[in-house]
């Protein structure tokens, strides 16, 4: 009798099972992976178009406090909040205006609640008196 050196059927059959088991587990990762950058994608957009959004607020020498909204050219919407901050009595006598900013950058469907948030303060030309 002569033994060949090859591989049974079973053993080709063992092979490629294992070989179907490890690579699904592998495409799943891989396929978590490019979701998690594509949502980090999405968050780095976000905050890059709210600090826009703030620097252009910063143009303004006057700003009104109360609550402004909008929309970029595709899916973000944006949403400032201006709030009066309650000043010491050093503070007063500044020719400026401290102002709480809330800027929330949001993107999807209403229930998908994906958003970013900047919170900060800008300074506005105190109105005469």
């Amino acid at each position: 009798m002569n033994k060949s050196g090859g591989f049974t059927l079973l053993e080709v059959l063992v092979a490629l099972t294992l070989f179907a088991i490890v690579g699904g587990a592998l495409l799943g990762l891989f396929q978590s992976g490019l979701r998690a950058t594509a949502i980090g994608s999405e968050y780095t957009h976000a905050a890059l178009l709210a600090r826009s959004k703030l620097t252009e607020l910063q143009v303004y020498s006057t700003l009104v406090p109360g609550v402004y909204e909008g929309e970029f050219d595709n899916d973000y919407r944006w949403r400032i909040t201006l709030a009066e901050r309650p000043q010491e009595s050093a503070e007063s006598l500044l020719r400026q205006v401290p102002l709480d900013a809330t800027i929330e950058v949001s993107w999807g469907q209403d229930d998908d609640g994906r958003r970013v948030a900047l919170d900060t303060v800008l300074l506005a030309e105190a109105s005469p008196e």
